[in-house]
């Protein structure tokens, strides 16, 4: 059951971050001069997904960790989703994009602190 939980992780990391990485390169205008930066900023909006899906694997003794894994996970997807849909198609605004910078942050500060809660669940 706990390898399905560590799939399911996995999976919603994933699918978040492929989200992410295919909204990034319709919005972006491609030049070999901001290459450089392009390719940090996606690795910096994708990295907190990265951290879940590798933590989950560490986590695979407890059940109730990886539940609140999950939900950490869900909860750090749904907000990101939520955020660049609206920043990037309902309040169309030339600041817009800034949520690429600051989106993670908010992401590095639910991940953290679901990673400290999860194994701190006492195992069943």
């Amino acid at each position: 059951m706990n390898d399905r939980l560590v799939l399911a992780v996995r999976a919603v990391a994933a699918a978040s971050a492929a989200a992410t990485l295919a909204l990034m390169l319709w919005a972006m205008t491609f030049s070999w001069s901001g290459l450089a930066f392009v390719v940090g900023l996606m690795a910096w909006c994708v990295s907190p997904y990265a951290l879940l899906a590798f933590a989950a694997g560490g986590m695979r003794a407890s059940r109730r960790a990886l539940v609140a894994l999950l939900v950490a996970t869900i909860l750090v997807a749904g907000a990101a989703a939520a955020a660049y849909v609206d920043a990037f198609f309902i309040h169309l605004d030339a600041q817009g994009a800034l949520i690429l910078l600051f989106m993670p942050v908010w992401q590095w500060v639910a991940v953290v602190i679901g990673l400290v809660v999860a194994p701190l669940l006492p195992s069943k």
